[in-house]
């Protein structure tokens, strides 16, 4: 399996990658203006055209779906907004794209190997970054021109960079993502430990600048707006079936776990309470990971962080998974590198299930059962939780390893 694995994955992810890259193209055949999945980018160049009242506007019907991003990130939407949107679009694509890099090689750099393992083998390391750029949600973010590999990038870029004591560049790189949308300002919660707390600071200084900066193009009303009306309202919503997250799971399973809603309907307020306590054990967990692991494993804490979060989020859509290809990388980088009878066909089951689009129909004989199709429909989230218990596996082991010598002596 050492042999063949990696080579068979090689060759089962360029044929995946040829598929992202003929939707995108068949995006722009249609036209960026007219495609369907470009819908929500359309919507965000409508909305951050205007200035004064980009949460008024283009919302497609329901206030949930118009423009939904902080006041700051105005200045990089209504930029976009002011060229043609095909151009506009092959812009946004081309930073993605060089984010991916990016974040890519700072993962692989990251991605932790156990006490005195070999260096990881060439063709080990292209299969795990060509199976992780395959997955569904890379290609859905891509050609719908989303912004969660932006987010991504900025998670990453946050924690390699204080994990390198390069607090500046962390606080930065942290203060853009969240402004850009908030995802990424969970991240500073790991920062709060004796030798990351100059990239905490660096990361509220440079939020404080950012927010300060965007007065110039937005009203202190539009933040206003933003933090007490939309945000809020937002996490009261969901789309039963099509959410991949708590919310999402426990609204389909209520509306009796068949064909997805096509539109957003309230979530309980127990399940509101459940997905907000899901969030809060996240973040403890993964700042409790740093504490076990003494920081040895910071990717794995970013994970941890990733992963909770898009469980917890009411409204993670497929592309929203994109967060996730950190974990999936380094859950892959480490799977061929030490294959294992248990571990390795695991993660491998969790990259198939990333690699089929979030709105594939299962067979219908098998869509009418709801406890297979809630489970199908919900397949990301449960990926989500599986890396989360593989990286709760592992620091247990680091944890150990690291206290041996100190009871040894």
């Amino acid at each position: 399996m050492t042999r063949w694995l990696p080579h068979a994955l090689i060759g089962l992810s360029a044929l995946l990658i040829l598929h992202h890259l003929a939707e995108f193209a068949a995006v722009l055949r249609e036209g960026v203006g007219k495609a369907a999945l470009t819908l929500d980018f359309r919507t965000y160049m409508c909305g951050a055209a205007d200035l004064r009242g980009p949460y008024d506007i283009c919302h497609n019907g329901e206030f949930v779906s118009g423009f939904v991003y902080p006041p700051p990130s105005l200045a990089y939407f209504h930029t976009l907004s002011r060229l043609p949107i095909d151009t506009a679009f092959l812009i946004h694509t081309a930073l993605c794209v060089a984010m991916l890099a990016m974040a890519t090689r700072m993962v692989v750099r990251m991605a932790p190997r156990a006490p005195g393992e070999a260096p990881r083998p060439t063709a080990t390391t292209i299969a795990a970054v060509l199976a992780a750029l395959a997955i569904a949600p890379v290609g859905t973010s891509l050609a719908a021109g989303q912004v969660n590999i932006l987010l991504m990038g900025a998670a990453v870029a946050g924690m390699a960079f204080a994990a390198t004591d390069r607090p500046a560049r962390a606080g930065i790189a942290i203060a853009l993502g969240f402004w850009l949308k908030i995802y990424p300002g969970l991240v500073p919660a790991l920062f709060l430990t004796p030798r990351k707390w100059r990239a905490a600071v660096a990361t509220v200084i440079a939020s404080a600048v950012i927010a300060a900066i965007g007065l110039g193009w937005a009203a202190p009303e539009l933040y206003r707006q933003y933090f007490l009306e939309l945000l809020p309202h937002a996490q009261g919503y969901t789309m039963p079936g099509v959410a991949q997250s708590l919310a999402g799971i426990a609204a389909h399973v209520e509306a009796g776990g068949g064909a997805p809603i096509q539109h957003f309907v309230p979530i309980p307020h127990g399940v509101q309470l459940a997905a907000k306590g899901l969030l809060a054990i996240g973040i403890l967990l993964a700042m409790a990971h740093g504490l076990a692991t003494r920081e040895a494993r910071p990717l794995d804490s970013l994970n941890l962080l990733l992963c909770a979060s898009l469980v917890a989020a009411p409204n993670a859509w497929g592309y929203h998974y994109a967060l996730i290809f950190p974990a999936i990388l380094s859950a892959l980088l480490g799977a061929l590198a030490r294959p294992g009878s248990l571990r390795t066909p695991l993660v491998l089951a969790c990259w198939l299930a990333l690699v089929v689009p979030a709105w594939t129909d299962p067979p219908a004989v098998l869509g009418q059962i709801a406890a297979f199709n809630v489970p199908f429909r919900a397949r990301y989230a449960l990926v989500a939780l599986v890396l989360c218990g593989l990286i709760l596996v592992d620091a247990r082991k680091t944890a150990r390893t690291i206290a041996a010598p100190r009871q040894a002596g």
